[in-house]
């Protein structure tokens, strides 16, 4: 449930970010800061990009099919999951199935996380600008902004240009953001996996963020420390280290060992739940993966949790805007099909709404249902 807490802070924000939004559009411009109520789009001009738009146009430009045979692939999928996840929580449990991505609110409010979204968010706008620049239609417009407490971006192509283009250059623009954001994915992949041999599939310990006062391991176990045993149990990740403690009981005397060391715990019991054994630790829910070369384990846990929220956020802007529903990417590429295959622009897009509507309220009932439950 929303908190009245959680009202006010949101409330105190906008009212903070209209006066100092205002105040700061009269002497940038309107045109590059408008500032509305619970809305703020900040935009920047195209020309300041246009060498980075055209060497990116030469990278997707002769792979458009494949970007949208990707599109309908990825809209396939999300759409399958989409119903399931709404079939599954009107007949079952009401357990959300979409989690949106609200910094302070849904995610931890850290330098990982901003930048991840930042990241993001250009690698997508900057495919749909790169694909314009290579079928010769001008970007007008780049913009990002935030929504209540939604942060997006969008890029604003030439629509008289766009217009005059072939169904298939015209889907190439449409499904390039998408594209952008999978080919991203893989070079996330690729450089985490050259830092961490095992990133994703082979953690190796668990990071402790802090030690809470007066706990068990207080003054013995020491912040920032990676825990790789407990007693005769190996320990990889939460789970396997929540599997360990099991194994003991509260009060007894269990040896630890981490990357600086064994240390001796006499467990306690967990606040909750007295017959379960407490260490007294928080810690982080990002597992630890060791690098190839020696960095401190904060680094490593920071860039290990930028790396997780890059692919999360990459995946999840590409599966939710491959989505078809108008006006999301998904959406106009499914109306231009349609408009292939019948011949007539209005049916289509009428037909192409007419889809949209049902599913985009699928989408804002399980959106709704994250905070209502």
């Amino acid at each position: 449930m929303i908190s009245q807490d959680f009202l006010v802070d949101f409330l105190i924000f906008w009212i903070a970010a209209y006066l100092i939004g205002s105040l700061i559009g009269k002497y940038i411009g309107k045109d590059r800061l408008k500032v509305n109520i619970f809305y703020i789009e900040l935009s920047f001009p195209p020309e300041n990009f246009s060498k980075i738009f055209k060497s990116l146009s030469r990278v997707i430009g002769p792979f458009l099919k494949l970007g949208i045979v990707s599109l309908l692939a990825l809209s396939a999928i999300t759409l399958v999951y989409l119903i399931q996840i709404t079939i599954s929580t009107i007949s079952g449990p009401k357990v959300a199935g979409i989690v949106p991505v609200i910094p302070g609110v849904t995610f931890d409010l850290s330098v990982p996380v901003l930048l991840s979204i930042f990241i993001v968010l250009v690698v997508h706008e900057f495919g749909h600008a790169a694909a314009s620049t290579y079928v010769g239609v001008q970007v007008k417009k780049i913009s990002f902004f935030i929504l209540f407490l939604f942060i997006g971006a969008f890029v604003e192509p030439d629509e008289d240009s766009i217009k005059k283009l072939d169904h298939i250059r015209k889907m190439g623009v449409y499904s390039s953001g998408i594209f952008m954001n999978i080919l991203t994915s893989l070079l996330f992949i690729i450089i985490a996996l050259s830092i961490f041999p095992g990133f994703l599939y082979s953690p190796s310990g668990v990071y402790v963020e802090n030690v809470f006062q007066n706990g068990p391991s207080y003054g013995i176990l020491p912040n920032n420390v990676i825990i790789k045993q407990i007693g005769n149990y190996k320990v990889t990740d939460v789970r396997s280290l929540i599997e360990a403690l099991r194994k003991y009981h509260p009060g007894e005397d269990v040896r630890v060992i981490t990357d600086r060391g064994p240390f001796i715990v006499k467990l306690g019991s967990r606040p909750d739940n007295p017959n379960i054994a407490f260490l007294g630790v928080r810690l982080s829910p990002f597992p630890y993966y060791k690098p190839i070369v020696p960095l401190p384990s904060y680094i490593v846990i920071q860039l290990v949790e930028l790396f997780e929220f890059l692919l999360l956020f990459n995946l999840g802007l590409a599966g939710l805007n491959a989505l078809p529903i108008l006006p999301l990417d998904g959406g106009l590429v499914l109306s231009e099909l349609l408009t292939m295959y019948l011949g007539d622009d209005a049916l289509a897009r009428k037909l192409t709404w007419a889809i949209s509507a049902p599913l985009a309220l699928i989408l804002i009932y399980n959106v709704l249902l994250f905070f209502l439950t």
